[in-house]
Order: C-alpha cells, then structure tokens, then sequence
C-alpha cells in the first residue's frame, strides 16, 4: 500500500464498492487479490466492547472481557482532560491486544435535555468541555496507533427519535452549540474517523447530508479522514458517497453495493468521487495497519486508573458536616447498589469487565462495621414492604444512614429516553421514611444524569459518583472515608424538575425536533432566563475550601491569557476546578449572559497557594452571523469572570475588545424581540429563525413507509405480524438472560438484551434492514411496506423476488 493512488487504479469497480462497506458485523472488506487487508471496528467510549461472537449490528449482550472505565458524564466531571486522555490510551493498549483498529468512540453530543437515555455517555451540556474532553480521549487512543470515530455527527439529542427524527437547527445554533465540540476534535486531535448520526440535519440524513459531510467537515475544517455510518444508518448509498460519506456500516446490505456499481457504470456516480472515497478509505487501512504496536497489557493497572479517575470526578452535592465519616459510629447502610453498584450505562457501550469492587467488598476490605438492609431491589420497579420494614427497624439503632441508590438500566440507557428525571418509588419512599426518623441521611448516587431530589433538605448529605467504572465502589469507600477530597464538578445544569428544563416545550414530542431554544441550551438558558436551579453548571463542593485573588490577564498577538492565585484555606488537601467565563458585551445580536471560554484544575495541600493559568484565543469571543455564514468578533466591554461555578463568580475584569467588528444585526426585529430572552416555547418566528418553512413529521396517520418505526407497523394486520415476529426474537434474548443463575453475566447480559427489547420498537423499518449485515434483505423490507400499506400481492412479489449476494472479495 505504499503508492495508495496507484492501488485505486488496479481495484474493479466491485472491489471499490466492496472497500466501502463492512463485513461480519464489525470488519472492513479485504481484498487478497492486492493484499489489502481488512480493519476490525468495535465500541466503545467506557472501555473495549468486542463481541464474543457476531450477530449483526445490535448483537451487543456477549462481550469479551475489559476494563470498564467511568463513563465519560464522569470522567468530564473531574474537569481535568488528562483523565480522557490516560483512559484512552489505555483503551488503546486493550484495542492492540484484540487486534482491533478502530474504536467507535468518542460521543460527543450535547447535553440538549436531561430526559436523553444515552446523556451518560456524553460529556458536556457546554461545547467547550465536550470539544476538549473528545480531543483528549482521541489523542490518547491514537496515540497507539488505534483509530478513533467521533460521533454522532451531528445534532443527535435524543434517542426515542433517533432513527427516523428530523432536529431542526437554526444555523448559529448549529454553529456555536452542536458543531463546536466537532469542530475542536477534529482540528486539535485530527480522528481518523467520524460517525454520522441517524437523523436528518434540517430535513436532510446525516448519512447524506453534504453541508455536513463535505462543506463544513473537510472544506473548512481540514478532515482527512473517513466518514462512516452508524450502524444502521444508510439512506441512500449512492447519494452518501456523493456527500462524503464513504463506509456503510455493518454493511453486507447487497442493495446498497449494487446501487454503487450501477451508479459507477452508468455514470450517476463519477470515478472521481468514487475513487475518491475509496483512496479515503485505502489511507485509513494504511494508518492502522502500519503503525507498531504494542501488545503487552496490564489489565489491574488500568482498573486501578479507573478507581483513580473516578475518585477525582465524583461530585459532592451537599454536606452539612457529616461527612467525611468517622469510625466509631453506629451505621446503616441501606440499598441494594450497595452490594449491586450500577457502575456503567447500557447499551452499545456496556462492558463485561473481569471484576468488579462493589462499596460492599470495600467497606468490608477496611473492615468498616455496619449494619446492611437491601431496602430495595434494584432489577425490581416494585416496592418490597418486607425489605422497606426491615430497613425501617434497623435505622432506630443507627447514628447515621447511608442510603446507596440512583438510576437502574431500566431507567436510562441507549436506546430510549427517560420519561422524567425522578428515582424510582421504591427509592424514594424509602428514602423519605428514612429521613423522617430525624437520623442523618447520606444520599450516594449511581446514576448518568441529572435527578430530582424534592428531599434534598432532609439529607445531610449528597455524593453524587455519577457511573464510576469497575473498581466505583473502592472510590465511594475512600471518598466517603476522607481519604480523598470531593473535588468533581457538574459540567450540567440540574433543575428542580424536568418542566424547568431548557427544551421541556419541544423534547421528544414528535418526530420533529424544533431546537426552539437556538443557542440558550444548559447554563445559558438558565442563566438568562433565572431559573432556580438545584445544582447549578459547574458546582461542586469539597472537604476543604479555596480563596481566590490576584485577577490578572494580558493580551498578546490575538491570545488572552488570565491568571489567578487560589489558596487551600481549608483543613484538608484537595483539588478545584477553576473556570473562566466571559460576560458578553452588549451586542445587537442575541446572546447568552455569559460562556465558559476556559478552565483547569490545580491540587493543593493545606495552606498552599498556587498560580493558575487559563487562555483562550480572542475570536473565540466571536459569534456566527447567520447573513455572512462566518465568525464575527464583536467591539465592546465585555466582563472575565473567574468562578467556582456559574454562580460563583469570584474574581472579576473588564476586557475591551477593540480588534472587532461593527457590523448590522442579521437578524429582524420581531427574532430579536422573541431572543432577547430564552423562549419558554417555540415562537412563531421560528421559521424565520431557521431559515425555512418548517413542517411537523407525523407518526399516526402518514402511510408506512421504510422510514417508519416497527412500532407504527402494528397499524396493519400484516405489520403486526412483523413487528410480534421481530419483538418474539428480542423477547426471548431477555428471557434468557432473566433465567440464568444470578452472577455479573447475568446482570451484563440482562441489561443488553433489554436494551434491545426497549429499542427497537423505535427502529425504522429502512435501519433494521442497514444493520442486519444482510439478513433483513432489502427486497423483504421494501415488500413488508407494501403488504403492511394492503397491496398484498405487490409485497409479496417483491419479498419473492431473489435479493442476489454479492460475493465477498475475499471468496473470488
């Protein structure tokens, strides 16, 4: 592969389209005839997630074993993107060992609503930490020569609609929110891949989408790389080529790779663009097949670099003093995710890791004495009186209660969204009979997003571990036990309740989602809108305390650069995250009150002081004027603030910007006024505001199409057969899974299998075909259409007639 141009040339017509495709569920095509070889592709952004055995595109419940890391919510927490890039690196190391090139990681969508199933799995409801975060973990992963693919590209919010969903995005959303953290990866950490989302952009797929794929991804941003699907999430293969999308994923969709040859001998698809794609996909295989590796791999050290970073990122909501504990009082433990922590999401990122350290084996390690109810059951949504009364009982004797809960798999995960932001009843009752006693009450939390705490002031405290990874319960331990400070801060706004959220009017109300809120998502909505807040963007607290002085900050060639001093004035040694706002000038464009430009971490010792320094390039106080399609740097008094957290601005400096521009507001009179502040709802300039008409997809009365989900097919006699055939498959995985003996397979292959069970009643017809690696053929989902639509004879002629395999380069 040493001259790739000449390659191109010597490959048939077949051969390039079979390049662009996969194989096997997980592999890339190989051509032996020129001794290409084939890439193996595989999730995931927690840890390795191999598959024991293919078994198409959502065959994700039996897995190799591997570390399984912090989920990156939690890794973000820590605000330290070191800890991304260790993680990736060891990732990688374990990549090397199971002969896997690329890695499907890492997601770095925006955190539009808490209700999103798959919010534990992304970093940042701000596009700043998001951006830097995914090009720490890339550099890290890459760094061993393993390939990374950032995902989902773009604007994939929320999962109930993934598939089939069309988000609507005024273009400066586009630009300043959804598209920014895209844009810092590529630019700093130049992946070797990027993953298209499922949904349409704007009315168009991502997978087909040229604006995206083409204009602003290589035109203007400098990608080199390769652009593949999400499994599944093909439209029309000839028109993704021509946008830029080169690697249909899983693949084996015969459809597809006829369509490219025909397209290629007919001319509807130029040998330019096709070579093109394929000399895209030749430098790939080069990059990961050339680069020495490095096999060796000790497992234990990185299960203990996951204790490590999950001490750092657990965050400390509230303490009126209990903790950290001491030894010598009585103590209830309460909870089931006591002895069961939830220590990761599900979905196509859940690991099957080697062992696991619950807070149980822990505490009982460091032969801490307590007293252990259940209370709870935490694969059961049902209350148990028994366990709730014996809990009951026990809490009379104790001093203080530690009450181990959060979110179960049922609750969030890929694949579907939450319905509210509540913990379950057989939580919460238990919960606030708890705090009635008048004991103190600590709250320690396994979940991947935001929930509502309405008892919040009968608790003496709040630990919040997020999904810490494996070795989760040996952090809580030394976290609870002040061995190490709380020094994690929440990189999301959590609000009281899920009406008080950012885009509650829009979120997952039908298959069209209105970004109504343009660019006032997380903190800048709530900032300007004075929303009281339960946890603010940024918060955390500590065993200790800082003092912060000595504002400074100078100007050289386009840089800002600040600096602070910040003292530990407090009795324990501990780390702050420290961050750097900019208040916005008065413009004549809407804007957010303020926005992170930059951040760090410093640790200090009891009394110690230390100099900290954060910058930021000026145009990065720029916004996107929607007439000139750029960045403009606006003239003006703007404000540095340095904070604990958005609401804690601690130092303060006006900044003028004399560099910039003056320039008419883009936008009318009538945006302005429905912009000046965050709208609660979609006002009726919406269209105005992104540019075009906008139009409601509807799910109930529309005839069935490949884009409609299975669970619409039940619309029809035929449908519903389809739809119980597919679901009786799925079923019976679960069912499986609930009948074996209960151990850490169970539960790894419980959570998988419902997560299946959960997602694909939401699937389109047209992505269950893309990602069955050619099982669902093409000819059987466009002839169920149509007997699920009454043309009976017509469907039924069309899934008779023979769907021709194309053989695989490697059986020529």
């Amino acid at each position: 592969m040493e001259n790739i141009k000449e390659l191109v040339h010597e490959l048939t017509i077949e051969e390039k389209a079979a390049l662009l495709e996969g194989v096997d569920s997980w592999n890339t095509n190989e051509i032996p005839r020129l001794r290409i070889p084939k890439l193996f592709l595989t999730d995931g952004p927690h840890g390795l997630r191999k598959v024991r055995v293919a078994n198409g595109g959502f065959g994700v419940s039996n897995n190799e074993h591997s570390t399984s890391f912090p989920t990156s919510a939690t890794v973000a927490a820590s605000w330290n993107p070191e800890h991304a890039y260790r993680i990736g690196a060891a990732i990688a190391e374990e990549c090397v060992a199971a002969d896997v090139d690329v890695l499907l990681a890492p997601g770095i969508n925006i955190k539009r609503s808490p209700l999103c199933g798959r919010n534990f799995e992304y970093f940042s409801e701000d596009p700043l930490l998001s951006g830097k975060f995914g090009s720490a973990f890339v550099q890290g992963v890459q760094s061993k020569g393993v390939g990374c693919s950032v995902k989902h590209f773009a604007a994939n919010s929320n999962e109930n609609f993934r598939f089939n969903g069309d988000s609507i995005v005024d273009e400066r959303a586009l630009r300043e929110i959804y598209l920014k953290a895209f844009e810092i990866v590529i630019k700093e950490a130049k992946p070797y891949t990027v993953m298209c989302s499922y949904n349409r952009l704007n009315g168009v797929y991502a997978s087909e989408n040229r604006l995206l794929l083409t204009q602003i991804l290589r035109e203007e941003w400098g990608f080199d790389g390769v652009v593949m699907t999400d499994w599944g999430a093909t439209c029309d293969r000839v028109s993704g080529v021509k946008a830029g999308c080169e690697l249909d994923m899983p693949g084996s969709v015969w459809h597809n790779r006829k369509s490219l040859i025909s397209a290629a001998k007919t001319g509807q698809l130029t040998m330019k663009e096709l070579n093109q794609a394929v000399e895209r996909m030749l430098t790939l295989i080069d990059k990961c097949t050339s680069y020495k590796k490095e096999s060796a791999v000790n497992m234990e050290s990185h299960a203990q670099l996951a204790c490590e970073v999950a001490k750092d990122s657990a965050v400390l909501l509230k303490n009126d003093g209990v903790l950290p504990l001491s030894r010598g009082e009585s103590l209830l433990v309460v909870g089931e995710m006591f002895e069961k922590m939830r220590y990761q999401g599900a979905g196509s990122s859940l690991i099957n890791p080697p062992k696991v350290i619950s807070p149980k084996q822990a505490f009982d390690h460091r032969g801490i004495v307590y007293r252990y109810e259940k209370g709870f059951r935490c694969f059961y949504a049902e209350r148990d009186p028994q366990l709730e009364q014996a809990a009951l009982a026990a809490a009379k004797q104790a001093d203080t209660i530690l009450f181990f809960g959060g979110l179960s798999d049922f609750e969030e995960s890929e694949g579907f969204d939450r319905e509210h932001i509540r913990m379950g009843e057989n939580q919460t009752a238990l919960l606030q009979s708890l705090i009635a006693t008048g004991k103190k009450v600590v709250l320690i939390l396994f979940a991947g997003a935001p929930v509502e705490l309405p008892f919040l002031d009968g608790l003496s405290a709040v630990l919040n571990m997020y999904l810490p990874g494996m070795y989760g319960g040996e952090a809580a331990a030394a976290l609870l036990y002040g061995e190490v400070s709380p020094s994690g801060k929440l990189t999301e706004s959590w609000t009281m309740r899920i009406e008080d959220s950012s885009c509650f009017a829009d979120y997952n109300k039908s298959l069209s989602s209105n970004y109504y809120e343009s660019v006032y998502v997380g903190y800048r909505f709530y900032d300007k809108a004075k929303t009281k807040l339960l946890f603010p963007f940024g918060f955390g607290l500590s065993y200790t305390s800082f003092n912060y002085s000595n504002l400074s900050f100078t100007k050289h060639e386009g840089m800002l650069t600040v600096k602070a001093d910040i003292t530990n004035v407090g009795a324990y040694a501990g780390a702050e995250a420290v961050q750097l706002y900019v208040k916005n000038n008065q413009s004549n464009v809407f804007k957010a009150e303020k926005e992170l430009k930059a951040f760090t971490k410093v640790f200090l010792q009891a009394g110690e002081t230390k100099t900290v320094t954060m910058s930021f390039q000026l145009n990065d106080l720029s916004y996107w004027n929607v007439d000139q399609h750029r960045w403009v740097l606006e003239n003006g008094s703007y404000e540095l603030c340095v904070a604990a957290a958005a609401n804690d601005i601690r130092l303060q400096a006006e900044l003028l910007i004399t560099e910039g521009e003056n320039i008419p507001s883009p936008y009318s009179a009538e945006v302005m006024r429905a912009y000046a502040r965050p709208p609660q709802s979609k006002p009726e300039c919406f269209a105005q505001l992104v540019g075009y008409e906008t139009a409601e997809l509807s799910q109930s009365h529309r005839q069935l199409t490949l884009e409609s989900s299975l669970l619409e097919f039940k619309r029809s006699l035929a449908g519903r057969i389809l739809y119980y055939a597919v679901m009786y498959v799925i079923e019976k995985e679960y069912k499986k899974a609930l009948a074996m003996p209960d151990s850490l397979e169970r539960d790894t292959r419980l959570k998988n299998s419902y997560f299946v069970v959960k997602m694909m009643p939401l699937n389109s017809l047209r992505s269950m075909c893309m990602s069955s690696s050619g099982k669902f053929t093409y000819n059987f989902a466009i002839g169920f259409v149509e007997m699920a639509n009454g043309r009976l004879l017509q469907g039924i002629r069309t899934i008779m007639k023979k769907d021709r395999r194309l053989p695989l380069p490697s059986e020529q």
